[in-house]
């Protein structure tokens, strides 16, 4: 790999990003562009990014999928925020809005 390569991809970070919540309770918009999703993390490296989004969702996994009025308001929107979160690069194309 020539040097300039590597000093490009050293630049690039990821972001533990999470989707928007909609209008109705404890609903995440999974379709929305990512321009409309929210940054929840940053990383230096993928692997760092995955490790964190699996933590994550092993702990967030049980309040996404437990029983309506079982859990404290608010958590199950942010644990199903958490369960279809996702490792994007910094520089995907999709960030850019169009």
């Amino acid at each position: 790999m020539k040097p300039r390569h590597a000093a490009a991809l050293a630049l690039v970070g990821w972001y533990l990003m999470v989707p928007p919540l909609v209008d109705e309770p404890y609903k995440v918009n999974t379709e929305a562009p990512l321009t409309s999703w929210k940054v929840y993390q940053t990383f230096s490296t993928l692997d760092e990014c995955d490790k964190s989004l699996v933590s994550m969702q092993d702990k967030y996994q049980h309040t996404a999928s437990a029983p309506l009025g079982t859990i404290k308001k608010g958590s199950r929107a942010f644990a199903l925020q958490m369960t279809f979160a996702q490792c994007v690069a910094s520089d995907d194309p999709r960030l850019k809005a169009k």
